[in-house]
């Protein structure tokens, strides 16, 4: 019985009673001080993007490019839409058409649907989309492939695809081309097969 007294004693003593019924809600205070404390931390991180920012592009609608030498026009480009990336030297074209000044007497126009103009190399390459690749030259000479390139620098036209030459009264059909074009020089690596009218 002195000892039943004793406890209740102790739990009739106000300040200890207090004291006990603080610890739980201390205890509770600081769990949720600490879980604010984790959110506010967590909040204030930004994510780290690993994505790169894109590049801004320009898309003109009835491009025209020109290159000149010595102040005259060698060749142009008009296409219907042309995009052009910030600081990238490269051009993307859509339904183009090219005309180049192969030398006085001698005029190429080439057409297709997409082509790429590199505007440091002065070289373009027009592929075909939907329609084939035509180069058309003025002497009567035509050239079809699903790709052909044009470097301005080595006068010359290439193509690793499959090539159709029409001239008059001739069909000359293979794979692979490299082409002079001032010169006229034309020669297909491999599957060459000519049909001549005479």
């Amino acid at each position: 019985m002195a000892r039943l007294t004793g406890w209740r004693g102790v739990f009739q003593n106000k300040p200890f009673v207090l004291f006990l019924a603080a610890i739980p809600i201390v205890l509770t205070l600081g769990g949720l001080g600490y879980i604010a404390h984790r959110h506010v931390i967590s909040r204030g991180t930004v994510p780290v993007d690993t994505h790169p920012v894109p590049r801004a592009q320009v898309v003109i609608s009835g491009f025209l490019y020109t290159r000149s030498v010595n102040g005259h026009t060698k060749w142009f480009i008009r296409a219907r839409k042309a995009s052009i990336g910030k600081g990238e030297a490269t051009t993307r074209l859509w339904n183009l058409s090219a005309h180049i000044l192969v030398k006085p007497e001698l005029v190429l126009d080439i057409s297709g649907d997409e082509g790429v103009i590199d505007q440091i190399s002065h070289q373009f390459y027009v592929k075909k989309k939907m329609i084939p690749v035509a180069a058309r030259f003025s002497n009567g000479l035509v050239i079809v492939s699903s790709r052909l390139d044009y470097d301005d620098k080595r006068d010359s036209i290439h193509t690793s695809g499959q090539v159709l030459i029409l001239g008059h009264a001739m069909i000359i059909h293979g794979r692979g081309l490299h082409s002079t074009p001032k010169k006229q020089f034309f020669q297909l690596d491999e599957g060459v097969r000519a049909v001549f009218a005479g």
